[in-house]
This record gives C-alpha cells, sequence and structure tokens, in this order.
C-alpha cells in the first residue's frame, strides 16, 4: 500500500510540474506570441497608412505587385487591394495568413482604429481569426443581398425602433458629455450580470467610419434570409404606426439554423 501512494504522489507530482510549464508556456509562447503578432499588426497598420498617404502611391504599388510577380512568382489580381497586394508582399508566400491579416487590416481601417490602438481593438474583437470570420460573414451577407438594398431595410428597421425600442435609459450627465455629434447613433459598452440585466459601462466615442461598420455588421444579420428580414421589418413598421409596444416591442423575425437574433 505505501509503494502505491508513493507512486500516486509521483504522479500527481508530475502532474504538478507539468501544469508549472504549461502556465509558463501559455505566459510566454501563448500570450506573449499574440500580443508580439498584434504588435507587429500594428506595424502594418502603420506601413499601409504611409502608402496610402505617399504622394506617389501608385508607383509605389505597382513596384510591390511587380516584385511580387518576379521576385516570388506571386500573382495579383486586377480587383486585388493595395492593402492586399501589400500584406501579400509582406507574408510572401503564405496566401492563407495574408488574407487573415488583410482583413484585420481592412475591418480596423473602417472602424477608424489607429495603429497604436489595434492590439486593444484586435483582442477586444476576439483575436484575428474572430475579426476574419466576422468579416467573411459581412462580405457574404452583402453579396448576396446586395449592399444598397441590406442598408435601407437596416435603417428603416432603426427607425421603426426608435419608436418601439428594445429598452431605454436615462442619460447621466457623463454620457451626455461624452456622446459624439458626428454620429447618428450612440453607442455604449455593456454586461449582462447574472441578475439578467445589462449594465452600461462606458460610451463608445464613435466615428463616422465605426458608425458604417456598426450598420453594415447589423446588416449582415438583419439581412441574413431577405424575404424573412422584409416581412419582419414590414410588421415592424405597421407596429411602429399604430404604436402597438406590448405586442410587438419583443417581435423576433429572423432565425437561423442554429439560433434566433432579436433584433
Amino acid at each position: 500500500m505505501s509503494n502505491e501512494i508513493i507512486v500516486t504522489k509521483t504522479l500527481v507530482g508530475q502532474a504538478d510540474d507539468l501544469a508549472v510549464a504549461h502556465e509558463h508556456f501559455t505566459a510566454h509562447y501563448v500570450v506573449g506570441g499574440r500580443f508580439a503578432l498584434y504588435g507587429l499588426l500594428g506595424q502594418m497598420l502603420d506601413l499601409v497608412n504611409k502608402f496610402e498617404a505617399a504622394i506617389d502611391r501608385e508607383d509605389l504599388m505597382a513596384n510591390v505587385k511587380y516584385r511580387l510577380r518576379s521576385e516570388f512568382g506571386i500573382k495579383t489580381q486586377k480587383n486585388t487591394s493595395d492593402i492586399a497586394a501589400l500584406i501579400r508582399y509582406i507574408t510572401r508566400a503564405d496566401r492563407k495568413t495574408a488574407h487573415v491579416y488583410t482583413r484585420v487590416l481592412e475591418s480596423a481601417k473602417q472602424c477608424g482604429i489607429s495603429p497604436e490602438q489595434l492590439p486593444a481593438f484586435i483582442e477586444g474583437a476576439g483575436g484575428v481569426e474572430r475579426i476574419r470570420a466576422l468579416s467573411s460573414n459581412q462580405s457574404k451577407a452583402s453579396n448576396e443581398n446586395g449592399t444598397d438594398e441590406c442598408a435601407t431595410l437596416t435603417e428603416e428597421y432603426l427607425g421603426y425602433r426608435e419608436v418601439l425600442p428594445l429598452a431605454s435609459f436615462d442619460a447621466t450627465e457623463f454620457l451626455d458629455q461624452v456622446t459624439s455629434g458626428d454620429t447618428k447613433y450612440a453607442y455604449f459598452i455593456c454586461i449582462r450580470k447574472p441578475d439578467g440585466k445589462f449594465y452600461v459601462l462606458a460610451p463608445i466615442p464613435a466615428t463616422r467610419e465605426f458608425e458604417r461598420s456598426a450598420i453594415d455588421r447589423l446588416s449582415s444579420v438583419i439581412c441574413e434570409d431577405m424575404e424573412q428580414a422584409k416581412e419582419g421589418v414590414l410588421n415592424l413598421q405597421r407596429a411602429a404606426n399604430t404604436a402597438s409596444i406590448d405586442e410587438f416591442s419583443d417581435v423576433v423575425f429572423l432565425e437561423t439554423a442554429t439560433h434566433s437574433h432579436q433584433i
């Protein structure tokens, strides 16, 4: 029995050692490596901005695409964006990585994110793969449904929601002071606590680029099924016209195979 106890303690001790090793690996390689990548992407965004601001931008990009083709055997298409070409030049032959990085930088630029803000932006969005996935879904919805039609339908939805809001709260003096006058809507970071309520943590000082991105993202959700979306917005319009809040304030009209969107 004593030998068995010794063996058991030894194995547990090995598990403890591995736990320490894993913690060290996570801190130094996984977390550290992740933030090192975010910093590198910030440098790439800074370079992209410099290319876009350059007087000889067209000549610079022509040189980049020529070198991609002549030195690395990488051809670009006519519709390849300057960001995509530049990131491909930096990452060279790794096409998938270049695609992911390009999506991240394009999303950041749409939101008006600076190179210094990029690491926090990526971390807050759930990482580079999460941004790529959201961006791809948004592009897919736009291509399938038509960007203009989606934007129009989304604006209609928001207009009717002004009459029939999902919720409301009184603004404090602090929130009034930081609300931006450059955007139509106000944006807040909220958290849902165990009591089921949402709590406002901070306002987001939004830009017009940020608002466009937010509405585009909402459009991709609303327009996931255009026929169903049109019917839902029509129902919301009727409710807004009659101010039938009790009947329609929690209307649900968008459903996917895995979940429903209450909007």
